[in-house]
């Protein structure tokens, strides 16, 4: 199912008119809408997967500025700004990190939900990457009480770090042709290589296992 995040287009009602209003306050409709200098286009396919990082730290940062609940005094305006302040950091945190993206574009846009309670079951990694994680464990097995383990896990961050990007290309490229299943089964992978990564960054000197958790 599809879904289309779009700016309500109905007519606003004489109670909604005196609502208080933030000059320079963006879209808020969806997390694209928010950055408009930064993706006019909207999520992919329209745009490109990919972010220009400077690009939205540029806009969040302009956003910020202008709605900064410290510029109110307290009351409406000042709730307002709160609010608001929270969904822009929300945003940007979300589209500033390309897993957090794609599990965005997934749920918000084609009802796909790499996060829910039962993705373990209806999400399940595929056999091929199962096992270079299962090897990945089991070179931390062996390495992990060794003279040069910390050379050797050093290694296995290097080589983990070009999974990420390779992965990360590719959920671009499905999410660009419109493959909504690559992008899943990509979004799936990256998923357990972060996890990797934040196994192998939080490994210390004699330990022979890392502990893998999905970030949300």
């Amino acid at each position: 199912m599809t879904q289309r995040r779009y700016a309500s287009t109905g007519t606003t009602t004489p109670t909604e008119s005196r609502k208080p209003t933030l000059a320079g306050a963006p879209d808020i409709t969806n997390h694209y809408t928010i950055f408009p200098q930064t993706v006019p286009a909207g999520p992919p396919p329209g745009s490109t997967f990919a972010i220009s990082t400077s690009d939205l730290r540029r806009e969040f940062l302009q956003l910020q500025g202008l709605v900064h609940p410290d510029k109110y005094p307290n009351g409406a305006e000042k709730q307002l700004a709160e609010g608001l302040s929270a969904q822009i950091n929300e945003a940007y945190r979300t589209l500033l990190d390309p897993l957090q993206r794609a599990q965005y574009i997934l749920r918000e846009w084609h009802g796909i939900d790499v996060t829910a309670e039962d993705a373990s079951t209806k999400h399940a990694l595929d056999s091929e990457t199962l096992m270079e994680v299962m090897e990945v464990q089991e070179t931390i097995e062996e390495v992990g009480a060794s003279a040069d383990a910390e050379v050797q896990i050093n290694a296995l961050k290097k080589d983990n770090d070009g999974r990420v990007v390779e992965c990360v290309e590719r959920l671009g490229e499905a999410f660009e042709k419109g493959d909504l299943e690559a992008a899943r089964k990509e979004c799936i992978r990256l998923r357990f290589w972060y996890s990797v990564g934040e196994g192998l960054r939080e490994w210390e000197p004699g330990n022979t296992e890392i502990r893998l958790m999905h970030s949300s």
